[in-house]
C-alpha cells in the first residue's frame, strides 16, 4: 500500500514496486490521478493495482474502505507513507482549521494508518513500514511551522514504532528527505541540488530488508542537518532559508 501514490515520490515508488511484481493499493486525494496510474501499471507490468481516494487532511479516516480493498488482495506486506502536505501561510498564528489540516496530513492520520494496519503487517514475515520526513524539521523556522513540527513528530513516532517492533520481523524505516525534483518544486530555487524521485524509489526498494532506522537522502544532508542543529541561536535566527 502506497499512501500518496499518484505523483512525485509516491508515483515513483508505485512504479518501482510494480516493476518488481508487487500487487498494489494506491491511495491519494485525487482518484482520477490514481486510477490512471493504476491502469498504466497493470497494463505495463501485469500487476494488480487498486486505486483508492483518501483525504489525509480530514478526520476520521474512512479506514473501512481500505479494508474492503485489501479483502480481494494478497496479504499486506508493505505500508509506504509517501504523502505530505504544505501550504502558504504555514506560520505561527495561522487559523485552527489550517493547522489541523497540516497536522492531520503530515502526522496524525499517518500514525492512524500505521496503527490500523499493524496487526496485518505483524502476521506477515519480512513486512515493511516506511515513513518519510523532511530536512525542514531539523529546526523550527517561521515558514512551514506546522509542517515541520508534524514531520519531526512523525520521526519520533517511527522511532517508537521501531522500538516496539524490535525482533518481530517487521522492518521500520524512516527517510529524512532533502529537496526532490517534483512538480511541487517547479520554478523554485533551492540551496542544494534536488534528488530524483526515481533514484530515491530505487534506493528505498533496494534497502527494504535493512534495519537501519533513519536515513538521510541524499546523504549529504546528514552533515548539513547536524551542523544546523549545532548553530547557536544568535546565528540560526539570522538565516533566511
Amino acid at each position: 500500500m502506497v499512501i500518496g501514490g499518484s505523483s512525485g515520490l509516491g508515483r515513483a515508488l508505485a512504479e518501482r514496486l510494480a516493476r518488481a511484481g508487487h500487487s498494489l493499493v494506491l491511495v491519494s486525494s485525487d482518484l482520477r490521478d490514481t486510477q490512471a496510474l493504476a491502469a498504466d501499471l497493470a497494463l505495463r507490468w501485469g500487476v494488480q493495482a487498486v486505486p483508492m481516494a483518501l483525504d489525509l487532511a480530514q478526520s476520521p479516516l474512512p479506514l473501512a474502505a481500505l479494508d474492503a480493498a485489501l479483502a480481494a488482495m494478497p496479504p499486506l506486506t508493505g505500508l509506504l507513507l509517501a504523502a505530505g502536505m504544505n501550504r502558504e501561510g504555514d506560520e505561527p498564528g495561522q487559523a485552527p482549521a489550517s493547522f489541523a489540516a497540516l497536522t492531520c496530513a503530515n502526522y496524525t492520520n499517518l500514525c492512524h494508518l500505521v496503527d490500523h494496519f499493524l496487526p496485518r503487517l505483524r502476521r506477515e514475515p519480512r513486512s515493511w513500514i516506511v515513513g518519510f520526513g523532511s530536512v525542514a524539521a531539523t529546526r523550527g523556522r517561521t515558514r512551514n511551522a506546522a509542517y515541520s513540527a508534524a514531520k519531526r513528530a512523525l520521526q519520533s513516532y517511527f522511532e517508537s514504532l521501531r522500538h516496539f517492533l524490535a525482533g518481530s520481523g517487521v522492518k521500520v524505516q524512516f527517510y529524512v528527505l532533502g529537496y526532490l525534483d517534483t512538480n511541487l518544486a517547479f520554478g523554485q530555487r533551492t540551496l542544494l541540488p534536488r534528488a530524483s524521485p526515481q533514484r530515491l524509489a530505487d534506493a528505498v526498494y533496494r534497502r527494504k530488508d535493512s534495519d537501519f532506522g533513519v536515513s538521510y537522502y541524499p546523504r549529504f544532508w546528514y552533515p548539513v542537518c547536524a551542523l544546523l542543529r549545532q548553530l547557536p541561536w544568535t546565528v540560526f535566527r539570522r538565516l533566511s532559508f
